[in-house]
């Protein structure tokens, strides 16, 4: 048995095995001080745990499905509590720092636990921003271009509460081709057609046909809830006349509230489908899931030319939406899959979240131009792009 004074202190045992102890010291290892230092990293290796797991969630749960959603809020979210963590770390270490230079000792390892929390904190926020700059947080113009180009205009009108001259004069400004219109029923719809008819007399007489759809889970039907008596239950997609005749088929019965499938009188032209998923709210999860995967199995094998547009309540991080199959999304093509789209109540397209989308066929589109627009009277901002034939 060896025995050494050390700073204030004693190293005793042998080589293989020794102990820091004494006034000042502290355990190195030992049968007591080493589960002592290990059950000290617990909370921080759970907050560590809790973090990483942002990035890869598991999107089944209530909760998740909605704490995924905000992506920006956790990046968010994190840097500011990495930022607090750090500067706790720091001031413990410059405590510890004081009483080292005051006693002649050294410096202990004062907030190493909080320090590393911290920076995995802001490793973790980083990647969260990453994802929302990889998939665009830059607008560019989307104006009338009728040379081989398509543009399509997806907003949420929250059950009709935006002024039709609101909705007609967006569509106007940007010349878009498809208007769709989640929460709205035909009767408004029709009012757009008109005022679009109006502001665009000096483009050829171009007109919007318009057509509609409803539709609600089948247990609240059984209960007698009528179909016209909310607006949320219809969707309704305005179609200029400029791309020919187009006929409204059955559309698919799994998406969630009515959904309008278009097909091309002659066969020549793109299908486009106009979808209104269920909201991911408790009690009907299942409808959201089964939606959802509705929605992205129109992408599994899409007809050529295909256009999917709407409120989809779910983000490109959900499960049904991570593979697009055969689509891409129009608006992360086009610079803007990373902008919020609901709600407007954060005052900025760069907090929320992004439940708008327009998915279009790869192999036929490609979006070049996009923007994101705070429309009043409503709580989602509107999904205007400008699609490319490849």
């Amino acid at each position: 048995m060896r025995t050494t004074l050390v700073s204030g202190g004693f190293l005793t045992g042998s080589w293989s095995s020794w102990e820091l102890v004494g006034e000042g010291g502290f355990w190195l290892s030992g049968a007591v001080s080493r589960p002592r230092q290990i059950l000290r990293w617990v909370p921080a290796g759970v907050l560590i745990t809790l973090a990483l797991a942002s990035l890869f969630p598991p999107t089944t749960a209530l909760v998740l499905v909605q704490l995924i959603a905000m992506r920006s809020l956790l990046a968010l979210g994190a840097v500011l509590a990495g930022a607090v963590f750090l500067a706790v770390a720091g001031g413990l270490w410059w405590r510890a720092r004081r009483r080292a230079v005051q006693s002649g000792e050294g410096v202990r390892r004062a907030g190493l636990r909080t320090g590393v929390v911290g920076m995995v904190l802001l490793l973790v926020a980083g990647a969260h921003g990453g994802v929302l700059l990889a998939r665009g947080v830059w607008e560019s113009p989307v104006a009338a271009d009728h040379a081989g180009a398509v543009g399509v205009l997806n907003l949420n009108t929250a059950r009709e509460g935006v002024d039709v001259e609101t909705v007609a004069g967006l569509a106007d400004d940007a010349g878009v081709d498809v208007v769709v219109l989640p929460e709205t029923t035909q009767r408004y719809g029709q009012h757009v057609a008109e005022a679009l008819k109006a502001s665009s007399a000096a483009k050829d007489g171009e007109t919007f046909a318009v057509f509609s759809a409803s539709g609600m889970p089948s247990d609240l039907a059984e209960r007698g809830v009528g179909l016209e008596s909310d607006p949320v239950h219809s969707t309704t997609v305005l179609l200029s006349s400029r791309l020919g005749e187009y006929r409204q088929v059955q559309g698919p019965t799994d998406t969630g509230f009515g959904a309008v499938r278009l097909e091309p009188a002659d066969g020549d032209g793109p299908v486009i489908v106009g979808v209104h998923t269920y909201p991911p709210v408790s009690g009907a999860m299942a409808w959201w899931r089964s939606s959802v995967a509705g929605v992205a199995s129109l992408c599994s094998h899409p007809p050529a030319g295909l256009i999917v547009a709407g409120d989809l309540d779910a983000t490109r991080d959900h499960a049904p939406l991570q593979d697009l199959g055969g689509c891409a999304s129009a608006g992360e093509q086009a610079g803007v899959g990373g902008l919020a789209t609901w709600p407007t109540a954060t005052g900025t397209r760069w907090l929320g979240t992004t439940i708008d989308h327009v998915l279009v066929d790869d192999g036929a589109w490609r979006g070049s131009n996009g923007r994101v627009v705070t429309v009043p009277g409503t709580d989602h901002r509107a999904v205007v792009v400008q699609l490319a034939g490849r």
